[in-house]
């Protein structure tokens, strides 16, 4: 008696979603509050969403997706979700409100591991690619069961549009990470090791490969069989194209050392250093950086007034010497013991003169490395780390300037000549080191994830 019933409930929850009635709907709801329920409860079950979204009726859909947010993630038997239905039965609108409601749908994963973004891509629909997209910005980054990126999907059904929207969203995106997403996800490998790359040429579509030798795609990237593009291309133009853009045969490109082989290299003391900086870096929390970067700025910009105003100040021009016309470094004074002194140069004795010099740049030295630690890496890190070269330097100057004797003026000379020279040989051998390092974490993570089918690129 109790299954007869529950037929007849679902049978009339069924006839409400193909109808759209909401009133039927609720009529249901008062025979069984817990209706539901039950049907969540249901690993894999056809919910009255899903026979909303292939019937197009939007008022329904949305009510019960109000009540019950969790429908919209239920897979029915097939494998598909409420809005992979709408797609295959071409209700846009059903979509969009779909996504408008909850923009992450565009990453729910159905059969075989398709999202939203993938149907869109093997069918050709553009308009939604390109809404699903701003809405869903990280959807990009998702994967099918094959390792398959929507730009695998594009290339691979030969829907060139889709591939020139996604290509050209890569390119204009200012997301977090960009760049790196941008490479990483045209490089990305299925599950067979192949790149976008590899399948276009696989395939001989010239216009796909063209687009793609204009990105920042790995030409010289090898499949699990160690061949690139260029090695499994089938015709001559596709090899013309590739050659032309710099590709390479596997033979002659030299293989990277493998996760196991990496491990087992010697660690130089500049990689010790920077495995150390990093590891400093990823520790310090965020409001630690904030002070740590204030003390060191103030540290920094208390050292650098020492070369504007030193102990006991500067030699003064006299009044005689007062001329126009005469510069500067040509006025002197003369020191009570009768010493000539240029205006301008500390009054502190060589000595003392030289132990400040010392202490105050290895302070200098110290605040300023502090702060190029603690800096964001990046462009705009980079950036940055170019006025805080030339307010060091021109601390070194000021220094040189009001030396009060050759012998430290000299010294200082010295310093200021030879800053530049190491400065950037220090930068240009720690900026190596840490691409390498980094480059390194960052390939174990890719080929770590490439082994995960199915899952995300990040």
């Amino acid at each position: 008696m109790a299954s007869n019933i529950n037929i007849t409930i679902d049978n009339k929850f069924k006839e409400a979603a193909r109808d759209g009635d909401i009133n039927l709907l609720y009529t249901v709801i008062e025979e069984d509050p817990h209706v539901l329920e039950h049907k969540d409860s249901i690993p894999f079950v056809e919910t009255p969403l899903h026979v909303a979204a292939s019937f197009g009726n939007i008022g329904f859909a949305t009510e019960i997706m109000r009540l019950k947010p969790s429908f919209a993630w239920k897979l029915n038997q097939q494998g598909f979700t409420p809005i992979h239905l709408a797609m295959q039965h071409n209700h846009k609108r059903m979509v969009l409100r779909f996504v408008g409601i909850n923009k992450e749908l565009v990453r729910a994963k159905g059969r075989e591991g398709f999202t939203p973004l993938h149907f869109a891509t093997q069918i050709g629909e553009i308009d939604l690619l390109a809404k699903f997209l701003m809405a869903c910005p990280e959807s990009i980054e998702d994967v099918s069961v094959r390792c398959e990126t929507a730009l695998h999907i594009a290339v691979r059904f030969q829907q060139y549009e889709a591939l020139q929207v996604l290509v050209g969203w890569l390119k204009r995106t200012c997301q977090m990470s960009a760049m790196q997403i941008e490479k990483t996800v045209l490089n990305w490998k299925d599950e067979s090791g192949n790149t976008i790359l590899h399948v276009s040429a696989l395939i001989s579509d010239s216009k796909a490969l063209r687009l793609l030798t204009k990105t920042k795609i790995d030409l010289k990237a090898k499949n699990l069989e160690n061949s690139t593009a260029l090695d499994i291309a089938g015709s001559a133009e596709i090899k013309n194209v590739l050659v032309r853009a710099g590709a390479k045969h596997g033979s002659s490109v030299t293989d990277s050392p493998t996760i196991a082989e990496k491990q087992k290299l010697n660690i130089t003391v500049a990689e010790k250093i920077m495995i150390f900086v990093i590891r400093i870096r990823r520790d310090i929390t965020e409001d630690q950086r904030q002070t740590f970067l204030i003390v060191a700025a103030l540290i920094a910009t208390a050292t650098y007034q020492s070369a504007l105003s030193p102990p006991g100040g500067v030699y003064q021009a006299n009044l005689e010497n007062n001329i126009s016309n005469v510069s500067i470094s040509s006025i002197s004074s003369r020191t009570s013991a009768g010493t000539q002194r240029n205006a301008g140069t500390s009054v502190m004795s060589e000595g003392d003169f030289m132990t400040l010099s010392i202490l105050n740049s290895l302070s200098l030295l110290v605040s300023t490395v502090a702060i190029c630690i603690l800096t964001p890496s990046g462009i705009v890190g980079g950036i940055l780390l170019t006025p805080l070269i030339w307010f060091a330097y021109c601390y070194l100057y000021s220094m040189k300037v009001i030396s009060p004797t050759n012998a430290t003026s000299i010294v200082n000379l010295v310093m200021v000549c030879l800053f530049p020279s190491v400065h950037s040989g220090v930068c240009w051998a720690f900026s190596s080191v840490y691409q390498r390092v980094k480059c390194r974490e960052d390939n174990r993570e890719i080929e770590t994830r490439n082994g995960a089918t199915g899952r995300n690129i990040w």
